[in-house]
C-alpha cells in the first residue's frame, strides 16, 4: 500500500511541473521535453531563467 500512495505522489509532482500545468501562463524550458510550467508572469520566468541557458514560453496546456 505504501508503494501506490509513494507513486500517486510522485505523478503529482510530475504533473504540477509539465506543459500541462493548469493556471500557469509560462514554461521555462532548459532542454527536450515539456518544461517547468509554474510562471503565472513572463518576468518571473525570465527571473528563474537568469543564468542558464534555455527560454521562457507560453503554456499552451489546458488552464
Amino acid at each position: 500500500m505504501a508503494s501506490s500512495a509513494t507513486a500517486q505522489n510522485a505523478g503529482k509532482r510530475e504533473r504540477s511541473t509539465t506543459g500541462q500545468a493548469a493556471g500557469y501562463s509560462y514554461c521555462l524550458r532548459t532542454s527536450a521535453g515539456p518544461g517547468d510550467c509554474k510562471y503565472k508572469s513572463f518576468q518571473q520566468c525570465q527571473a528563474a531563467l537568469s543564468g542558464t541557458l534555455g527560454s521562457c514560453e507560453r503554456n499552451t496546456g489546458p488552464r
